[in-house]
């Protein structure tokens, strides 16, 4: 039995995929540290929101209650949505 290969890739081609390979190796280390950076920092606007939200409770004041309480709904939900659309650019940008 005799295997022959399909296609035939030059040898180019084959060192330029193997550079590419290599590159992605070693940027792979710089996308665990953007990774686990965007993940702190979603981490921290939720519990931001959170301490909001129950400052929002604790509050006697109707209306600095409702503004601590709607700060932290928008601070929980609207901080890690920003983080990860501006870290993504970034990502795109480099």
């Amino acid at each position: 039995m005799n295997a022959t290969p399909l296609v035939a890739i030059p040898e180019q081609r084959r060192a330029r995929e193997l550079r590419r390979a290599v590159a992605l190796g070693s940027a792979d280390r710089s996308h665990l540290r953007d990774v686990v950076m965007t993940t702190g920092l979603c981490i921290t606007w939720f519990f931001l929101g959170c301490l909001l939200l129950g400052l929002g409770f604790h509050l006697t004041d109707s209306d600095k209650a409702e503004a601590a309480f709607l700060a932290g709904i928008l601070v929980a939900n609207g901080g890690p949505m920003w983080t990860v659309i501006i870290r993504r650019w970034l990502a795109d940008q480099r």
